[in-house]
């Protein structure tokens, strides 16, 4: 995962994000980051962002994106 960039929705839930940022180390995947948040976070999805500049992948606690 080094290099990516991550973004957490809702933004405001630091619980997730320090989650994230805690095991965001030991995956090389989204698929992975997903599948060891969702004992914790049931609906959670993380998903690959399209650019061409920098790796980006959208964690979204409730399974898509939610207003802030």
């Amino acid at each position: 995962m080094a290099g990516t960039r991550i973004s957490v929705n809702p933004p405001q839930d630091g619980v997730l994000a320090s989650r994230v940022r805690d095991i965001g180390g030991q995956v090389e995947s989204p698929e992975e980051l997903e599948a060891m948040l969702r004992p914790d976070y049931p609906q959670v999805r993380v998903v690959r962002g399209v650019t061409d500049i920098v790796d980006r992948w959208y964690v979204y606690r409730e399974g898509r994106w939610t207003r802030s």
